[in-house]
């Protein structure tokens, strides 16, 4: 397997927004990749802070559509790729489904992240045995991370994090949130309901499940009416998946600003004009400003992280032996016809093609199998 990587650690904000693809897009590269067969499996995934394609076979095909659908040319985006390969690839998918790779190490959304970029490949059928078994164990193994160790016990997302700043604001805080029906907006919400001293008011656009069991705690608006309810709110949070913004410097240039206010962009493309911190009384702070705060928080959990790593090693080592052992099969008839007709040379044919550890390990289930 192979992976290549554009991930907040490489690359801004203007850089990842481009590489933002929506799930119509990610569908049709997935087909793309795997139509001319110089792909064979593949599965990507896509979130604020990384964009990954995870893949069998050819990186050119990988990086020119990558290239493309970005509309970044290919020799200014490779600075900001990074490449895996085998054992190496198979080992960053299990940090990042864990968390062990995020802004935040530890938060929760990635490995949910993960288990949908892993779903919507296997939908396009672009998921062989191969990357089947490897997200399979590296899913299974975040949920064993997060169940037996501290590493998010008391994670930090983003969201969190962002609902933290607008707690800070006062003992009566008011948020306008825009784009609270969305995964990210639903954590969003949870957060900002947690603390006491804030009220919420959200657009309305579409509902879902999640923020019906929340509405009745909201008021709400009209996505129309957002700009007048600026007016009175204390710190406006904007996290939708829309490509165009939701908040201009035009328009709220406009807007009489009756008392200052916190802007916080949570999106990917950005929803906020951020120009709009030339406005007096506007403060404006994006996702990657949570990459600051988030370090002091990821000094807490260096412990739990190693411990992770230790589990990862673990699931891993199980991992390939499974891996190996499926591309062994197609030979294990034959090698069964050569240690019943000659297994001394089989032996000696190990001797000398194993280093001493190697071979000491081996002759040792031999010796287990003939106590057997």
């Amino acid at each position: 397997m192979h992976c290549i990587s554009i991930s907040y650690r490489t690359a801004d904000i203007h850089i990842r927004e481009k590489l933002a693809f929506s799930a119509s897009v990610q569908q049709k590269m997935l087909k793309r990749f795997c139509s001319d067969g110089t792909v064979s499996q593949c599965v990507i995934l896509c979130t604020c802070n990384r964009t990954e394609v995870y893949f069998s076979g050819d990186s050119e095909l990988i990086l020119s559509v990558l290239a493309e659908q970005s509309n970044i040319p290919e020799s200014q985006l490779l600075p900001y790729v990074r490449s895996y390969q085998g054992k190496n690839a198979i080992c960053h998918l299990f940090r990042v489904a864990s968390g062990m790779h995020s802004m935040v190490i530890g938060e929760d959304e990635i490995l949910g992240q993960t288990k949908q970029a892993y779903q919507n490949a296997c939908a396009c059928q672009t998921v062989g045995y191969e990357l089947h078994r490897i997200f399979q164990a590296a899913i299974a193994c975040a949920k064993k991370i997060k169940t037996e160790t501290a590493l998010s016990k008391s994670s930090v997302s983003t969201a969190t994090l962002a609902a933290n700043e607008a707690a800070k604001l006062g003992k009566s805080v008011h948020v306008l949130m825009i784009g609270a029906t969305g995964k990210i907006g639903i954590v969003t919400l949870k957060n900002l309901l947690s603390h006491k001293n804030i009220s919420v008011t959200a657009t309305r656009r579409r509902h879902s499940a999640d923020f019906q069991i929340l509405s009745d705690k909201i008021n709400m608006i009209d996505y129309a009416e957002r700009y007048q309810m600026m007016a009175y709110a204390d710190c406006i949070i904007s996290a939708t998946t829309s490509p165009h913004y939701t908040i201009t410097f035009h328009d709220l240039q406009n807007l009489s600003i009756r008392k200052p206010k916190l802007f916080i962009d949570l999106a990917v493309p950005p929803d906020i004009d951020s120009r709009i911190a030339q406005i007096p009384g506007i403060q404006y702070i994006g996702i990657d400003y949570f990459e600051k705060l988030a370090e002091a928080h990821n000094l807490l959990k260096i412990s739990s992280a190693e411990e992770a790593k230790e589990m990862i090693e673990q699931e891993m080592d199980i991992l390939m032996k499974d891996l190996l052992f499926h591309e062994f099969l197609p030979y294990a008839g034959a090698v069964r016809n050569a240690l019943q007709q000659k297994p001394d040379a089989m032996l000696y044919q190990l001797k000398s093609g194993l280093n001493a550890e190697q071979f000491s390990a081996v002759l040792d289930i031999f010796k287990k199998a003939g106590d057997i």
